[in-house]
């Protein structure tokens, strides 16, 4: 029986952490530069928090769907399946180089996990937004807003991940 519990268990705060992302994703703003700009929102910080927390599995589905959802209802609809498969990979490898195993949340293996996950977003759009292009130098311009996205995202989930596991508000 208590297995199921924790099934349940996991499915709901999985399904919470994904409306978490999505929600996040939503509460963003346009962020003007010279390259063009870009969309700088809450939802990342959501999928590293998961990652932390709850692990590879959990992040992958709330990244993934969370975000994918974001944008296949908003005016970024079209990106909506390569969002889908970059912030998957993602969750999935934040989750599986940070998890707090125990409670205990590893500074340096989060950090390692942004790194990880800037180069596997960097590289997923400099490819969609080639494929969308044609054009290898366009998506030049994207580099710096996603890299500023990840290190404030990672920055936000490892605060939130280190207050919620000393004030014991989730138990991993």
């Amino acid at each position: 029986m208590k297995n199921k519990s924790l099934n349940i268990r996991t499915m709901a705060l999985t399904g919470l952490m994904t409306a978490l992302v999505f929600v996040g994703s939503r509460i963003g703003f346009h962020t003007p530069s010279i390259t063009g700009g870009g969309y700088a929102h809450l939802g990342t910080a959501f999928m590293f928090l998961t990652a932390f927390l709850f692990g590879r599995k959990s992040a992958a589905f709330a990244g993934g769907v969370g975000m994918g959802l974001f944008d296949l209802f908003s005016e970024y609809f079209a990106w909506a399946p390569f969002t889908f498969v970059i912030s998957l990979l993602m969750g999935y490898t934040a989750g599986k180089i940070a998890f707090a195993e125990n409670g205990s949340l590893k500074i340096s293996k989060c950090i390692a996990a942004a790194a990880a996950c800037t180069i596997i977003k960097v590289i997923g759009y400099y490819i969609t937004e080639f494929i969308f292009t044609f054009n290898f130098i366009t998506p030049l311009t994207s580099i710096p807003g996603n890299v500023t996205q990840m290190v404030v995202g990672a920055a936000v989930g490892i605060a939130a991940a280190t207050v919620i596991l000393k004030q014991k508000i989730v138990s991993v």
